[in-house]
């Protein structure tokens, strides 16, 4: 419980004071709680289900870059070895979402994904640093 508590011990907990966390390892979003208000079952189906729509080539091309992306970050790596990999092994674990999608093979899914790899090895070359630094394209160098 969040709250003051009276010498007693007790609290008082309504709609203007105090919080009782019921399962404090649990988060819920502010827009499940929203969505809870027009339908209760719709919040925990979303969060269970995750896909309350059909699955479509840009949904799920756009998940298997950001994940491209979020690995080459975490890892820091951006040669085009490595990268053509990393796209080779993202699209065999989405293969199930490309076909649900309509794919008919990944070879549509590997040309895309590897259309962009160019602009996010520039991308990178722009903004990730191995260290820290005090210049950069948005910041005016000092003279």
């Amino acid at each position: 419980m969040v709250g003051s508590f009276s010498r007693a011990g007790q609290i008082t907990i309504d709609d203007r004071e105090n919080l009782l966390i019921v399962h404090p390892d649990h988060l819920v979003s502010a827009t499940a709680v929203a969505d809870s208000f027009d339908c209760l079952r719709k919040a925990v189906l979303q969060d269970r289900v995750k896909a309350t729509s059909p699955t479509s080539k840009p949904t799920v091309y756009g998940t298997m870059l950001h994940e491209i992306f979020q690995t080459a970050m975490q890892n820091n790596r951006w040669d085009t070895v490595w990268l053509e990999d990393l796209v080779q092994s993202t699209v065999l674990k989405h293969v199930e979402g490309l076909f649900e999608a309509g794919a008919v093979d990944t070879n549509e899914a590997l040309e895309h994904l590897r259309s962009m790899m160019p602009e996010m090895r520039d991308w990178a070359a722009t903004f990730v640093k191995a260290e820290p630094g005090v210049s950069g394209p948005c910041i005016p160098s000092r003279r």
